[in-house]
């Protein structure tokens, strides 16, 4: 195997900042679907992997979700209905819109690539423990070929906690220099209190599984980062199969989780208090653009859980009606009717199924899409707030600098020279300070651009594969429909 290469280290002083995974104690619970009950669904995309990767020829497989499934295989299934987003690289810098837009192709040809290939799969939720003290465990599989992972295929437990800490981890290093962080799923304390207290597993398992698969998501959207899926953090989430250094700040409601939450009310007041005159008409664009792209996609989401309410609605009251229509057949004296009246309870059954899958296409195809994205647009705000923090700095030390002089001045009208020295000492530290501060106000802003440029062709990628994906499963839909009732003409022509 070749030597692993490391990835560029990130400032260590939080190291103490990471969550641990098992309780001692802690016992198995009956498993949730396991891997091999989820092959219906897998779609094996094989890329041979670069013999100097280290790894011996063979295959990577690519965990695909089958959008036709009904509900209780879709718990079965890997998370990808659609190809997750790939975020923006960090190719050479470009100070426009087409230089960035072309470092974003060229970084998203690159991931393309299948020597460069990083496939996570989160499978085998594990309540550990009972009570209120129990938690999940996921199993996360990673399948490779990039140089610095230590093997082609690796399996570590997880529990939720850890992927929170993994995000915060992340943030803390990269938001600051202008990229985009994918967000975990949030928590839910009611759902997360059933899973705990209840004994049936059945109950909970639809919570589990959604969790599940935007788990799988959320690692997979950092695997196709260029920049992400070095970070050591990363790495080692993926590869130690051991206790993770303890967090503090994921509890929310631990003294840090508190803290936290007052940070970002100060955050928010100060975005209020701090009018920042944009100097640059292209991210006063973008803004605009993803505002109302935040607007469109929550109204969107917000109409699909309406139409998978109703379409389950609908499923239900066919069962009814089937079940009505069979109670009437039976009851029937006339030997054609009755015949014809079972033939169509039985259609109707199935029409029931039909419905019910196509719900469940509604939710897991396109509703998901669109909530993972309106996290994903809540991150490229958080983005765009740090380049507003580091444009504050520069014209706070820029305010800084102005007065130092206009001190000095005064000191040389007054003739102290004595003290000319030392004005004429901090004048340079803080012009020295201007700039620097100007430079990572030049730097967050070019890599921002990359970040959104890239952020736009992965959105459109997505989107239409989703919506081609979803036509799809409804045109089969309508077909087998059609077959339904095509069988069902001859038994209503026998009616005497």
């Amino acid at each position: 195997m070749a030597d692993r290469r490391e990835p560029p280290s990130p400032s260590t002083d939080e190291d103490s900042d990471r969550e641990d995974l098992f309780t001692d104690n802690g016992k198995k619970v009956k498993q949730a679907p396991s891997d091999e009950n989820r092959t219906s669904a897998k779609s094996l995309i094989e890329e041979k992997i670069s013999p100097d990767s280290g790894c011996e020829t063979g295959t990577v497989e690519s965990f695909v979700g089958d959008s036709e499934v009904r509900s209780k295989e879709l718990r079965e299934v890997g998370s990808f209905l659609a190809e997750p987003p790939r975020l923006a690289s960090s190719a050479k810098d470009g100070s426009n819109g087409d230089e960035a837009a072309a470092a974003a192709a060229a970084s998203l040809n690159a991931e393309d690539d299948p020597a460069n290939v990083i496939e996570i799969l989160v499978s085998d939720p594990k309540r550990v423990g009972d009570g209120m003290n129990a938690y999940v465990v996921y199993k996360v599989t990673t399948r490779t070929n990039v140089k610095f992972f230590r093997s082609c295929e690796m399996s570590v437990s997880r529990r939720f906690s850890d992927f929170l800490g993994l995000h915060e981890k992340l943030v803390e290093i990269h938001q600051c220099r202008g990229r985009v962080v994918p967000q975990p799923p949030e928590k839910n304390v009611l759902g997360m209190t059933k899973v705990k207290m209840t004994k049936d597993e059945t109950s909970s398992l639809d919570f589990v599984e959604k969790r599940r698969a935007a788990l799988e998501r959320f690692l997979n959207r950092i695997a196709r980062h260029p920049d992400l899926r070095e970070d050591r953090y990363f790495i080692d989430f993926l590869e130690v199969d051991d206790d993770l250094p303890k967090s503090s700040t994921t509890s929310a409601l631990s003294s840090a989780g508190i803290a936290r939450l007052f940070g970002k009310v100060g955050e928010s007041i100060n975005k209020m208090a701090f009018a920042m005159s944009e100097p640059d008409q292209w991210f006063e664009d973008k803004q605009e653009q993803i505002e109302a792209l935040d607007r469109e996609l929550k109204q969107l989401h917000a109409s699909l859980e309406i139409l998978v309410i109703h379409r389950r609605e609908l499923s239900l009251n066919i069962g009814q009606f089937a079940k009505s229509i069979a109670v009437l057949g039976s009851a029937e004296e006339n030997m054609a009717l009755s015949k014809a009246l079972s033939s169509l309870a039985e259609i109707e059954t199935k029409v029931e199924q039909l419905t019910a899958d196509q719900a469940d296409t509604d939710f897991y195809v396109l509703s998901e899409l669109v909530k993972d994205y309106i996290s994903l647009i809540q991150s490229v705000k958080d983005t765009l707030n740090e380049r507003v923090k580091l444009y504050r700095v520069w014209k706070d030390d820029e305010t800084t600098l102005a007065k130092k002089r206009e001190a000095k001045a005064k000191l040389e009208q007054q003739r102290k020279m004595d003290k000319v020295d030392q004005a004429d000492q901090e004048i340079s530290e803080w012009e020295e300070k201007v700039t620097k501060s100007q430079e990572s106000f030049e730097e967050i802003s070019r890599n921002i651009r990359k970040e959104l440029a890239f952020f736009e062709r992965q959105k459109a990628r997505d989107f239409k594969a989703t919506v081609v994906n979803y036509l799809q499963t409804m045109m089969n839909h309508q077909q087998q429909l059609a077959t339904y009732w095509e069988s069902f003409v001859p038994e209503a022509k026998l009616i005497a």
